[in-house]
């Protein structure tokens, strides 16, 4: 059996997108770490079927960078 070696990813998050995530990981009994982590690889899997439901997508202005996107 191998393991496959986890690499950080670094996520910034406004202070009130950080409290709720605090608040949700501790309401679940999550480290934020690992509810982070669970999101992530949840919106990933959206993403790969099609779903850009939550990202509020509209594919006429796919490709205008949304303001301050930094693109």
């Amino acid at each position: 059996m191998t393991t496959t070696k986890k690499s950080p990813v670094r996520v910034f998050l406004y202070q009130p997108t950080h409290s709720r995530l605090l608040i949700q990981a501790g309401t679940h009994g999550l480290t934020p770490s690992t509810l982070g982590e669970m999101l992530i690889l949840d919106g990933l899997s959206r993403l790969e079927r099609g779903d850009l439901s939550a990202l509020d997508h509209d594919p006429a202005d796919a490709a205008t960078p949304r303001p301050g996107s930094g693109l």
